[in-house]
């Protein structure tokens, strides 16, 4: 069995290149990492209804999420147990059954099997109905209106596995009493480069902004500086924290904003006090953002939040879905200025994502190269200098650094380690 493990050099902080362009790589980790983590799949706002239902992926494999009649969520493969054909084949919708396109197999929204054409007939009442229903993810569970599904029966509670930074995402989800709900529509769009170059990206590199993203600041759409923030420690830190997520808090000026949106951030920042603690009171809309591993993430700036997933798609190739968050109690306003700002910096057609997804593939092309994938890639930066504070959770450096990316990394290493 191949050593997977050597492709992480803890001591060192060095990771081979192989990780990023290594079919056998990827193939592993499509059991060991998506088989076993807690992966995003909907925002309970889009399955607000028993029969409402949405289609996604979970790794390679393409998945419906549903509320039943009992409303209760649930997730099933979208693969007919008859030939395999897709059951579903559209985005969302509701229903009170789903239909194979193939033989005319159909499920409900439990996903017990409920008609098969010419059941007597060509069967002669010999089918077993209830032992071949749609095959059931078997952990759902949701925090903060995030629903998240994991393949593995025995994997731990979703608000343990999200440990730390569970206590960084409430500053988002949890910052109004109404909390959030999910825009219509998703952003989609498909970049060269492998998933990890990506998540690692949002799970802690702050150190990137001042160089990458210059474009934004001369056409005035970012701020300037380094965005490294002027209080580090206690409100412009990054975190490292466990199962390789990480998060990054810091504070941007932001000037001239609509008077509407102004005085709606003031008052969130005052209604959070009953809803959070002091501490995380102190960080409402600071810019955030966050990875949870192996590949959700979400960011709050410029007034907007936005969750995406990196839903890998071969070894090169990476599918991004992107949805914006609102609060529930936020007037149309501040929602629709949102909106705004999230399709000019952080959409298919953003600045910011376009100089990321760009670099991204640059990457992918030259850590390909013979030469180049026997020479590591350095994650040394801040190694030895984060501290635990009394007052959050996770290992705190202030910005820049690399624990939380090179977090990802020994997370991803104990995985893979891990035989199937």
């Amino acid at each position: 069995m191949r050593d997977f493990a050597a492709l992480v050099d803890v001591e060192g902080r060095r990771v081979d290149p192989t990780v990023f362009v290594d079919e056998e790589v990827y193939r592993a980790e499509q059991s060991r990492i998506f088989g076993r983590c807690w992966l995003f799949v909907a925002h309970e706002s889009q399955l607000a209804r028993p029969g409402d239902f949405l289609t996604t992926t979970m790794g390679e494999e393409s998945v419906i999420a549903t509320r039943d009649p009992e409303s209760r969520l649930r997730v099933f493969l979208n693969s007919c147990r008859h030939r395999g054909a897709r059951v579903c084949r559209v985005d969302r919708g509701h229903t009170r059954m789903f239909h194979c396109p193939y033989h005319g197999w159909s499920y409900d929204t439990r996903g017990k099997l409920r008609g098969v054409p010419q059941l007597e007939s060509a069967y002669h009442g010999d089918l077993d109905l209830d032992a071949w229903g749609l095959i059931e993810v078997p952990r759902v569970e949701s925090f903060c209106g995030l629903i998240f599904a994991c393949f593995n029966a025995e994997a731990q509670p979703l608000r343990d596995y999200l440990s730390e930074i569970g206590w960084y995402l409430e500053l988002i989800l949890r910052r109004t009493a109404g909390g959030t709900y999910a825009l219509p529509g998703v952003h989609r769009w498909i970049l060269p480069g492998n998933w990890k170059l990506a998540a690692e990206q949002f799970a802690g590199d702050n150190y990137h902004t001042g160089a990458l993203h210059q474009s934004m600041v001369k056409i005035g759409l970012g701020p300037s500086g380094d965005y490294r923030g002027d209080d580090p420690w206690r409100v412009d830190f990054q975190v490292k924290s466990r199962n390789g997520h990480g998060w990054i808090n810091f504070k941007v000026p932001m000037a001239g904003l609509p008077p509407a949106v102004e005085a709606y951030i003031q008052r969130t920042q005052r209604e959070a006090r009953a809803t959070l603690t002091p501490e995380q009171a102190e960080l409402v809309h600071c810019a955030q953002v966050g990875g949870v591993f192996p590949n959700f993430a979400i960011l709050a700036f410029l007034g907007f939040v936005s969750i995406r997933v990196w839903h890998p798609r071969g070894l090169g190739q990476l599918h991004v879905w992107s949805y914006a968050l609102a609060d529930r109690d936020a007037p149309t306003e501040v929602v629709e200025f949102a909106r705004r700002m999230q399709t000019l910096t952080f959409s298919s057609s953003g600045i910011f994502e376009q100089d990321d997804g760009c670099i991204w593939g640059d990457m992918f092309t030259t850590l390909s190269g013979r030469q180049r994938r026997r020479h590591p890639l350095n994650y040394q930066m801040g190694a030895g200098h984060a501290r635990e504070l009394d007052d959050r959770p996770g290992l705190i450096h202030p910005p820049p650094t690399e624990i939380g990316i090179f977090g990802f990394h020994e997370y991803w290493r104990e995985l893979m380690s891990r035989p199937d």
